[in-house]
């Protein structure tokens, strides 16, 4: 037998490797695809809820057949991070061979994470949004929200980019960097409803830490797609209801996964089956429509699940390997049968 070999990945690893647009998106739509088709394990995240919903760790696993590997990954969501000079999130993924149990690469995921996130946006919002949208309003500006309006600029070319958050300061930085990065204005927006009201797309990516309307129905015009995935409820309780299809990544997660935007709606009963039109993989890979008219009004919830992490993890570890990044670490030198 030889020594196992696992491949370290540091934050400044990841970044050196500058895995473009289209490779991330390209990368979470097969991730997509086969979650559709079924060529995927997808246990439940689990979470370890220190003090929510201000510090919450959640535990993502799980198995992609196309790139036959298994990731878990252990992300940590501490909203007062900024007060520490850190993103909220931080996360470290592991990547397994099915084959054998052995591990291959350790990632610093902080930044996957983000990518991965900003990749599904984009992927719903281009199976779900109008193909003529011009207007998103983006709420929030932590680490995924770069990516979700960089990769659906990508896609759209927008016309018009609002973007607020809670936090002045934040919400300022967010937009005048984003405004530099991609050439056009993103305008810095006061208040939530002037940046979601009669938006193509609407992004609802806040860090609440207890129920707030900040998407309230009437603001959600047909045909816009709507998708929100923050810590907790921060849209109005008759969306899931009002709009002509709710779409959401993993409905048996939504189940027993009890954070997240519209868990407490589930586990009261509100939201029930009949309520969900399907997951957004079953129609990446054509299994059910999309958007089927241009009035339609699309509410897409994802909670974020292991596929992303795992393919956009395993990307960045082949495109490490072609290049010489990374640490090599020995997993143990002289293996014997135990």
């Amino acid at each position: 037998m030889s020594a196992i070999e696992v491949l370290f990945l540091s934050k400044e690893d990841v970044d050196s490797l500058e895995l473009s647009l289209e490779d991330m998106l390209d990368a979470v739509e097969m991730g997509l695809d086969a979650h559709g088709r079924k060529d995927v394990l997808l246990p439940s995240k689990d979470h370890i809820p220190l003090d929510w919903p201000q510090n919450i760790f959640n535990i993502l696993k799980g198995y992609v057949g196309p790139i036959r590997s298994v990731g878990v990954k252990v992300l940590g969501d501490f909203s007062r991070n900024h007060e520490h000079g850190l993103p909220s999130e931080l996360s470290t993924l592991l990547l397994i061979r099915p084959e054998t149990g052995a591990p291959y690469a350790i990632v610093n995921s902080t930044a996957i994470t983000w990518m991965r996130t900003g990749a599904v946006t984009a992927m719903g919002a281009k199976h779900l949004a109008r193909k003529d949208s011009k207007v998103l309003g983006h709420i929030g500006a932590r680490g995924t929200s770069w990516y979700n309006v960089a990769m659906m600029d990508h896609i759209f070319d927008f016309d018009e980019i609002r973007g607020t958050s809670k936090r002045p300061e934040s919400r300022e930085r967010f937009c005048r960097i984003m405004t530099e990065r991609l050439g056009k204005e993103v305008r810095v927006m006061d208040n939530c409803l002037d940046t979601v009201r009669d938006a193509d797309i609407i992004i609802d990516a806040s860090r609440l830490t207890e129920e707030e309307v900040l998407v309230p129905d009437s603001a959600v015009k047909p045909g816009a797609l709507l998708q929100a995935y923050g810590a907790v409820l921060s849209v109005e309780r008759t969306l899931p209801f009002s709009v002509d299809k709710f779409v959401v990544d993993d409905w048996n997660q939504c189940h027993t996964s009890k954070y997240g935007t519209f868990a407490g709606m589930i586990q009261e009963g509100a939201i029930r089956d009949e309520h969900i039109y399907g997951e957004i993989g079953e129609v990446v890979a054509g299994l059910k429509p999309g958007r089927e008219s241009d009035e339609e009004r699309i509410l897409f919830w994802h909670k974020g699940f292991a596929v992303s992490d795992i393919v956009l993890g395993h990307l960045a570890y082949e495109k490490a390997k072609e290049r010489g990044v990374g640490t090599p670490l020995t997993y143990f030198a002289s293996p014997r049968d135990e």
